[in-house]
């Protein structure tokens, strides 16, 4: 079986206040024009078919026209799940009717999970959702993260999981490789969750033929080739500036597995662009623009005026000065590393009251301080 690996579409996402409909609109429909003329099976979309949970009408009229496109022109089964940035319920409004037309959309956690079973290959969907809700549905106290409700939820799955078929699983999460994480976030992913609870270990997805994964925003992989990120179609932020996205052509056997990657030029790129605002303003480009300046001093009005030649920038800083201020900051700390806990009370003291501590309130400190160090 061959499928085609998506995910995190975020349709209706907006940048630095910039809508980027347009440039989702344009490498969707290159997208199916690139599907009709290869052989697919089946398209996976992970999770974060939408940006936020109330997504514009501007968003659910473009997501209607691509995945209506899918179906009727290309003539290709869609499976989507829901990600942490969409509604549940929302995403999964109608899916019984649209699964009669290879539409499988599967946007709330159930009891049992989803298999939707193509040509002999099994398909298990498990949307996203918080630890707390999945507790709650499934009566298990022992749920206290998403790795915990994960693996209860795989495991109900492998009870029932013929592993002499074909298994994919399709899911949304952070999952990493405890014994040697590479994974690489970027700015535009929302946290799922405070502290490591989002973190899910890789070890749990092992008994699975393909594992595709949506959030991380990078295509990569996890340990195996077979457990895998897509990443998201267009970069959405400055840290995703040097990717270089890619959809995947998965070609898909019982214990065999093949990634092809699919590169769809995008309307516009997303740049870094770093130079002296004088050479900066002789040129000029549609792309989406980071600009880092390397001019000393504040040049006025700056960003207005490189929008006249990049009518898409996005953001400006000036280079120079953020390294000056990130070594003083290092220096600053190896500074405060040398005083003594009195002297940086004093300091600080000093900074915010702006006089000095008169000699029988250092005293009082110190006999605070002496207390605190013996423990009393």
């Amino acid at each position: 079986m061959r499928l085609l690996h998506t995910a995190d579409w975020h349709i209706g996402k907006i940048v630095n206040e910039m809508s980027m409909l347009e440039d989702q609109e344009y490498f969707l429909d290159q997208l199916i024009e690139k599907l009709k003329t290869i052989q697919v099976d089946a398209l996976i979309m992970a999770g974060d078919l939408y940006d936020r949970a109330m997504p514009s009408k501007e968003a659910v009229a473009l997501a209607n026209k691509v995945l209506t496109r899918l179906i009727q022109e290309v003539d290709l089964p869609v499976l989507i799940i829901a990600g942490n940035h969409d509604s549940n319920e929302r995403v999964e409004y109608g899916a019984d009717l649209l699964a009669t037309n290879q539409l499988y959309i599967e946007g709330t956690v159930k009891e049992v999970t989803r298999k939707v079973t193509l040509k002999g290959v099994n398909f298990y969907l498990l949307p996203f959702a918080d630890y707390a809700y999945i507790r709650e549905l499934l009566q298990d106290e022992s749920i206290k993260s998403l790795e915990d409700a994960t693996r209860v939820q795989l495991e109900a799955i492998k009870k029932e999981m013929d592993l002499s078929e074909i298994n994919v699983l399709i899911a949304h999460g952070y999952v990493i490789n405890l014994t040697n994480d590479t994974s690489e976030t970027t700015d535009s992913e929302r946290p799922l969750s405070i502290g490591t609870a989002e973190y899910v270990s890789v070890e749990l997805f092992e008994d699975f033929d393909y594992v595709a994964l949506g959030h991380l925003h990078k295509a990569q992989k996890v340990k195996h080739d077979r457990i895998r990120y897509s990443g998201s179609i267009l970069k959405y932020s400055k840290s995703e500036a040097v990717h270089k996205k890619q959809v995947s052509l998965v070609t898909l056997e019982k214990n065999h597995v093949e990634i092809e990657p699919i590169y769809i030029e995008p309307k516009r790129d997303m740049r870094i662009i770093k130079g002296f605002f004088a050479a900066l303003m002789e040129q000029h480009s549609d792309d989406y623009v980071f600009f880092e300046l390397l001019d000393e001093n504040f040049v006025m009005d700056a960003m207005n005026q490189l929008r006249r030649r990049y009518p898409n920038a996005m953001g400006l800083e000036y280079a120079a000065r953020k390294e000056r201020e990130e070594n003083a900051s290092i220096m600053h700390q190896e500074h405060l590393k040398k005083l003594s806990v009195q002297d940086i009370f004093d300091d600080f003291y000093a900074h915010y009251k702006e006089k000095e501590l008169t000699v029988e309130h250092k005293s009082i400190i110190n006999n605070i301080l002496h207390e605190m160090e013996s423990g009393e």
